[in-house]
């Protein structure tokens, strides 16, 4: 071997250490970035999950809203107020077609106006004075404003009623209430 070839071989040393030394100088700001992506992608899928998580949450309240929505609806219709009483004199015509004895016969209606409530729905007072034959048919009435079925969904408050030892007709008032869309 010649010293000329040992020369050689020791400048093509240097050369590929300087070689190496660039490509690591410049490459090192890559890894470097590289491990910066890496970290902040997996911080931003973990913030993902969260946020998925929590509008799968929320998503689960709206549809629980919702189904309670679906439940309160029927309490809730838009109501006239002179369909409302026509209803109410027609069913109470209904029933005293029904029975040939004393009739159920209507002394006045009053409907107080609508209010919002501490629920926030609007409300209204119906008050009823009426003169009723017997307790026997009076309980029919009062089971009749507080059918479940009806078109129009009374709620009754309170309610009291002279004690009658015998079956002659009495007035009494039934205090409704209704809500409102």
């Amino acid at each position: 071997m010649s010293p000329l070839d040992n020369n050689n071989k020791l400048f093509w040393y240097i050369i590929i250490l300087v070689t190496l030394f660039i490509v690591v100088l410049f490459t090192r700001t890559q890894f470097m970035e590289l491990q910066v992506n890496l970290d902040e992608k997996t911080m931003n899928e973990k913030s993902l999950q969260v946020e998925r998580d929590e509008l799968q949450r929320l998503n689960d309240v709206k549809n629980n809203l919702d189904e309670d929505n679906k439940d309160i609806e029927k309490y809730l219709v838009d109501i006239k107020e002179d369909e409302m009483i026509d209803y109410i004199y027609s069913k109470i015509e209904e029933d005293n077609l029904k029975y040939t004895d004393w009739i159920v016969v209507i002394k006045s209606i009053s409907i107080s106006e609508w209010v919002v409530n501490e629920m926030w729905f609007k409300e209204s007072d119906i008050t009823l004075n009426l003169r009723v034959p017997s307790e026997n048919r009076m309980f029919k009435v009062v089971d009749f404003f507080s059918n479940k079925d009806s078109k129009y969904k009374f709620f009754i408050n309170s309610f009291s009623y002279p004690n009658t030892d015998t079956e002659s007709s009495f007035n009494i008032t039934l205090p409704l209430k209704v809500f409102y869309k």
